[in-house]
């Protein structure tokens, strides 16, 4: 049941997604649009997570609603509320905690594949 509802929300904020980017094509050009669209998501995840709505939602969406930007968009956003007693400083050093690892990795596995399809670009 958790796979069937993480597939259905998932799917659901894709056409969420989809309906927002149509919109935006009807007065901007495809990239102006696939970039506010992506703007959008993370400030209606931002919003959600600060009046404390995202968690709720989350547990009834599985990760559906946690693997596109707006989990990212999540995990900034809860490192920076917990720290925001701290002042500036600390907000911004612990922003990307939670999420800093995935920034590695990807950031690492896309040097590695790049380099690879690089090599085999050249060899062949």
């Amino acid at each position: 049941i958790n796979f069937l509802q993480a597939f259905f929300f998932g799917g659901a904020l894709c056409l969420f997604g989809q309906f927002i980017l149509s919109i935006y094509n009807l007065y901007l050009d495809d990239p102006t649009s696939a970039t506010l669209l992506s703007m959008t998501i993370i400030m209606l995840a931002t919003i959600l997570t600060v009046i404390g709505i995202y968690d709720e939602i989350g547990q009834i969406c599985k990760c559906g609603l946690a693997v596109p930007i707006s989990g990212f968009a999540n995990a900034c956003v809860c490192s920076s509320l917990e720290y925001h007693s701290e002042g500036i400083i600390s907000i911004g050093s612990n922003c990307f905690r939670l999420a800093g690892s995935v920034i590695v990795v990807g950031t690492s596995v896309a040097i590695i594949f790049s380099s690879l399809r690089y090599l085999i670009w050249v060899i062949s």
